[in-house]
């Protein structure tokens, strides 16, 4: 899990065992409290990495990164947008340019 993300970005931090999201807190940059999926990414057939997510999931906001920035999406948009286009698989980079809710955060 990203626990740099939750030192740098969030305060009122609470931690959750066995559900479809890791972590809830307030997000310093917008003053909105959330539910973070803050999994690593995982490794999966034919050399490609990601994260699978469910229709189902109670994460308000999924995490990624790059090497300069911590990347948020909105999981119901990402949802709505994968099912619209009938998609299995996206990279962030598409989501990013395709809805509307995303915050990148430099990484300190």
């Amino acid at each position: 899990m990203y626990i740099d993300f939750v030192n740098e970005c969030l305060t009122d931090v609470k931690w959750h065992e066995n559900d479809t999201y890791q972590v809830e807190g307030l997000l310093k940059k917008s003053n909105k409290y959330y539910k973070f999926d803050i999994r690593y990414l995982s490794n999966f057939p034919q050399d490609k990495i990601g994260k699978l997510v469910n229709s189902e999931s109670k994460a308000d906001k999924l995490l990624f990164e790059n090497d300069k920035n911590w990347i948020l999406i909105d999981v119901e948009e990402f949802v709505k947008y994968m099912k619209d286009h009938n998609l299995k698989e996206i990279r962030v980079e598409q989501l990013l340019s395709n809805i509307d809710w995303n915050i990148i955060l430099p990484k300190k």
